[in-house]
């Protein structure tokens, strides 16, 4: 497989992943391990097509997590720990925006084709990237969906006010260019074709992704068969397919994670009062924090510690919303504060719409009552840590193993189990993911900071006016503009740049450790077990640097001897990079 970004030279290393967590962080976060300072800095050199190529290395879906990623690399940004985070998310949305407006065709690798046939079932983000990596080693790929639609909860569950679907087929239209077949319309089990059809028909593996589209009851007096009850994911796809008509006067969502926000966010567009009932404080809210200001600003109106308990209805329809209050008692095993109730607080909210958003299960019943492979006691299908089930040739990933999550948490699903599969076709051992991993180190010449790099603040997007919401599905978030690209990108810290310090042409004058101005690099003597730092130390002293506290300033790049330098870590996680790396150094 052709990688662009793969250096001819450089020194190899193999380093620990705890090196990595320290050091990069935010590509270590990434569950998809995207490289993050490697985009980011081709975005602040004006190479756009490049940072996409960069992009889809590790992501087919760039344009779509642009765009409604929860961006967990953020999280770990070290930018973070002295101002705000880097926007990364912001800034790959714009690289792919760009590549969509200018309608710049970027060509599939060419692979050599093998013989083997993989059955992939399920078009969301775990089966297509998995269709995507296995289409790239040169496997025959045909995914199967049921609907009329490919993209699984991305085209279904995801408002289009956050999510744009032309961008959802911008991404699968360069998926199917490496030749995967995607039948749309197709229902496996009854009373479509069957596993054991599709291995009959000569898919030597199957890769199972058929996501968690079932809604969890309330399961509460009043709920079943009244009009007017329904689950956030049959009305989120109704109103995705075109059905636009209000769900009710008054609405309640119950829940608090993101399809109960995506809820409410939707009703509130079409209904005139949209409220949401959840049983914990806003700090335990699941959902992510800006979806939950947004909701603010739109009008959604919030019941917190409180708990439905009973449907109130007349003439088969919903009338009113019984609860009771809550509390919070001790922790949970979800690490939260346990919600309790408080005796005889019961209050009663109208309502002739109620939207329920607890969670999301996987409905299995396509399989039959024989399919024979393990089922979780969460009805989830039972895998190992590299997707294979109990039974020979079949592997299951997304959200039909990890319950409800995110695109990007699938993908690296995808990832995985493309690897496992390509494994198995191969007849080799299917081996715990490593725990070391191989980099590259490449001289990488300090460049210059802007003057005020330390002091440039975050970019703001620029959002839709809450005025101009009401009743439309219009785009919220507008995205970055160039020049703020420009200078969000250099913001990083570059954190793939590790310091090199050649000790033995040191003539430990201490100038780099004076003008460090976090202590990443200390001047010790080598017999002092303390190491602490001596501005001045005998011919016997040593440089010590610390790498992860580095924010790669250049302060010391004026050494007198020039011994100091940096190296880029390029780290490349994925096996098959890995290996066409090997085979250039034999």
């Amino acid at each position: 497989m052709s990688q662009a970004t793969i250096p001819n030279q450089g020194i190899r290393a193999l380093l620990d992943l705890d090196w990595l967590q320290s050091n990069i962080r935010c590509q270590h976060r990434c569950p998809a391990h995207m490289d993050v300072p490697g985009y980011i800095r081709l975005i602040s050199q004006g190479k756009y097509v490049e940072s996409y190529k960069l992009m889809r290395e590790t992501n087919p879906f760039p344009a779509v997590c642009g765009y409604i990623c929860p961006h967990p690399c953020e999280s770990k940004c070290k930018r973070g720990d002295f101002d705000r985070p880097v926007a990364i998310d912001a800034l790959k949305r714009f690289v792919t925006d760009y590549i969509y407006k200018n309608k710049i065709k970027i060509p599939p690798p060419k692979v050599n084709r093998r013989m083997e046939k993989v059955a992939i079932i399920g078009a969301g983000p775990a089966g297509l990237t998995a269709a995507n990596d296995l289409a790239g080693m040169g496997y025959k790929v045909t995914v199967f969906e049921k609907e009329s639609q490919v993209g699984g909860m991305m085209m279904w569950a995801i408002p289009s006010y956050r999510l744009p679907r032309e961008q959802i087929m911008f991404d699968v239209s360069h998926i199917q260019a490496r030749g995967v077949e995607i039948k749309i319309n197709t229902t496996i089990g009854s009373p479509g074709k069957t596993i054991s059809d599709l291995h009959k028909e000569g898919y030597k593996a199957i890769f199972m992704a058929v996501g968690a589209q079932k809604g969890k009851r309330l399961e509460i007096p009043g709920e079943e068969g009244t009009e007017g009850v329904m689950d956030c994911l049959e009305f989120l796809k109704n109103v995705n397919a075109g059905d636009m008509k209000s769900p009710g006067k008054k609405v309640a969502v119950i829940g608090g994670g993101n399809s109960a926000i995506d809820a409410a966010r939707t009703a509130q567009r079409l209904s005139p009062e949209v409220y949401i009932v959840y049983r914990r404080t806003r700090e335990e809210m699941p959902a992510l924090s800006w979806e939950i200001e947004e909701a603010e600003h739109e009008g959604v109106k919030f019941h917190y510690l409180a708990a439905p308990v009973k449907i109130l209805t007349e003439n088969g329809k919903v009338k009113a919303l019984e609860c009771i209050k809550m509390k919070m008692g001790k922790p949970d095993s979800s690490g939260r504060r346990r919600p309790e109730p408080v005796p005889n607080s019961e209050f009663v909210i109208e309502t002739d719409c109620i939207i329920t958003a607890i969670s999301q299960e996987s409905d299995l019943k396509f399989l039959g009552d024989h399919h024979g492979l393990e089922v979780t006691k969460w009805g989830t299908i039972a895998v190992d840590e590299n997707l294979v089930t109990n039974k020979k040739g079949i592997f299951a990933g997304g959200d039909v193993t990890l319950g409800p999550s995110t695109v990007i948490e699938c993908i690296a699903q995808g990832h995985t189990a493309a690897k496992s599969i390509d494994r198995y076709l191969r007849g080799e051992e299917i081996k715990e993911t490593k725990k070391k991993v191989w980099v590259t180190l490449l001289d990488n010449e300090f460049n210059l900071r802007e003057g005020n790099y330390d002091a440039e603040p975050r970019q703001k997007m620029q959002m839709l006016p809450v005025d101009d919401r009401q009743g439309t599905f219009n785009l919220v978030e507008l995205g970055l503009a160039e020049a703020q690209a420009e200078k969000e990108a250099l913001r990083c810290l570059k954190c793939d740049l590790t310091i090199n310090v050649e000790t033995n042409e040191c003539v430990l004058c201490g100038r780099c450790s004076m003008v460090c101005p976090v202590g990443a690099l200390r001047q010790v003597e080598v017999d002092d077990e303390s190491k602490g730092y001596r501005p001045y130390v005998g011919k016997d002293g040593i440089v010590i640097k610390y790498t992860d506290m580095c924010i790669r300033c250049g302060n010391c790049k004026d050494c007198p001897v020039n011994v100091i330098s940096l190296k880029r870590v390029l780290w490349k996680p994925n096996e098959e990079i890995n290996k066409t790396l090997e085979e250039r150094e034999e």
